[in-house]
C-alpha cells in the first residue's frame, strides 16, 4: 500500500502568502494521517485491538456481512396449551409465545468469537465431530476471536440422539472410576452392592460456556440445519 500521499501545493503566484502555505501544510498533514491510519489499522483483521465498538460493527457487517447478534438467556415459552396457564388469565383458544426475559451482552469479545466461528477456515467445511468440538473449544478459549491453538478437546463431548439430535456437553471436570462393585475387581463382602468409587479432576472453569449455549440456542453460530442441538454444561 502507498505510505505517502501526493502532496497538495500552491500555484507559484501564491507562494508568498503565509496563510495559504499554512493551510496547504495542514491539509497535507491531515491527508497523511488518514493514509497512516488505514495502513496501520488492518480493517479485515477484526481480532486486532484497533477494531472495536462501532468500527467493529462496520467491519463485521460491511466486510463480512454478519451483524452483531442478540443472544437471549433462555428459550421461548408457549402459553395456551393445556396446563400451561391459570384459569381466567388467557382467552380460550389463544396461544402466546413468551420470549426470554434477559439477554447476554454481545460485547466486542463475544462478537469477535462469533465471527471466528463463521469464518475460520482451518478446520475445513465438512461437518464432523472433530470439526464441531474444535469450534466449540475455539469459541470458549479464543479471546477476541483469536485462535488459541486447539491441541485437545477433552472438555467437549458430542453424542447423537434420536431424531437427528446432537448433544453437546461442556465438562467442568473429568470423573474417573477407581474402584467399587466392578466384576473381578474386589473381594467378596468388601464392597457394597452397586457401589462405584471415583475421583473428579476439576478443569479450569469455562466462563464463556453459557454464552455459547445461548448462541447455539439462538442460531447465532453457523451449524448444519439438518440437526437440532442441545447444549449442556456439567
Amino acid at each position: 500500500m502507498l505510505t505517502q500521499v501526493i502532496p497538495s501545493y500552491l500555484y507559484t503566484q501564491y507562494n508568498d502568502d503565509d496563510s495559504l502555505q499554512a493551510f496547504v501544510s495542514a491539509f497535507n498533514g491531515e491527508a497523511q494521517e488518514y493514509v497512516d491510519w488505514f495502513n496501520s489499522v488492518g480493517l479485515p483483521v477484526y481480532t486486532g485491538a484497533p477494531i472495536q465498538g462501532p468500527l467493529l460493527d462496520w467491519v463485521g457487517t460491511g466486510l463480512y456481512g454478519l451483524p452483531r447478534p442478540v443472544l437471549p438467556s433462555g428459550t421461548n415459552q408457549s402459553v395456551g396449551v393445556l396446563n400451561t396457564w391459570a384459569l381466567n388469565t388467557l382467552a380460550l383458544n389463544t396461544l402466546e409465545r413468551i420470549g426470554p426475559a434477559s439477554y447476554y451482552a454481545t460485547n466486542d469479545d463475544v462478537y469477535k468469537r462469533i465471527l471466528t466461528w463463521f469464518f475460520y477456515k482451518g478446520d475445513g467445511q465438512a461437518f464432523t465431530i472433530k470439526w464441531l468440538k474444535r469450534r466449540v473449544m475455539r469459541f470458549l478459549l479464543g479471546v477476541n476471536g483469536t485462535d488459541p491453538g486447539i491441541d485437545q478437546t477433552y472438555q467437549v463431548s458430542v453424542t447423537f440422539g434420536a431424531g437427528n439430535q446432537v448433544n453437546i456437553t461442556i465438562l467442568n471436570g473429568m470423573r474417573r472410576v477407581t474402584g467399587g462393585a466392578i466384576l473381578n475387581a474386589f473381594t467378596l463382602n468388601t464392597v457394597a452392592l452397586n457401589t462405584i468409587q471415583s475421583t473428579l479432576t476439576a478443569n479450569a472453569p469455562l466462563a464463556m460456556a453459557p454464552v455459547l449455549q445461548a448462541a447455539i440456542n439462538a442460531g447465532a453460530v453457523q451449524l448444519p440445519f439438518q440437526f437440532t442441538y442441545n447444549v449442556a454444561i456439567e
